[in-house]
């Protein structure tokens, strides 16, 4: 059977202090320096990750704003040229049509003056007529 050596108890006793000694002060304190290092290097790495991410972000929202505005300003000009050729033509058409008019106008004013020419020629020759009538007339009694 086994026997067990009493003397093995304050060995045991001494480990277990040495091991919970180190744990305090030899190993919990590297483990923090590791891990403050690691956070500086590794940690600093995943937060430029993130920033970088944040940043291309708000880079691409940027991007698509001035795209939006791009569109808006050509939307903008576009409208603006449509009303100008839309006014561009009214003016075309009223020109059109006041030049119709003025045409009627002096259409109508030459027929008149065509007919005013017409009888006043047709007065003159009658009278012209009336004229040489009476010279022939006088002439032959």
């Amino acid at each position: 059977m086994i026997s067990i050596d009493w003397s093995i108890l304050p060995a045991i006793f001494i480990f277990v202090f040495t091991v919970v000694a180190l744990n305090y002060l030899l190993v919990k304190p590297i483990m923090r320096v590791q891990e403050e290092r690691e956070m500086k290097t590794t940690g600093l790495m995943a937060q430029t990750r993130q920033n970088l991410a944040h940043h291309l972000q708000l880079f691409d929202q940027y991007q698509a704003t001035i795209k939006n505005a791009r569109m808006e300003g050509y939307r903008l000009v576009e409208k603006a040229r449509a009303d100008a050729l839309l006014y561009r033509s009214g003016g075309l058409e009223r020109a059109r049509k006041g030049a119709e008019q003025l045409l009627l106008e002096a259409r109508d004013l030459v027929k008149i003056q065509v007919n005013e020419a017409k009888v006043e020629l047709g007065n003159e020759a009658e009278d012209m007529a009336r004229r040489i009538t009476s010279a022939i007339l006088r002439r032959s009694a």
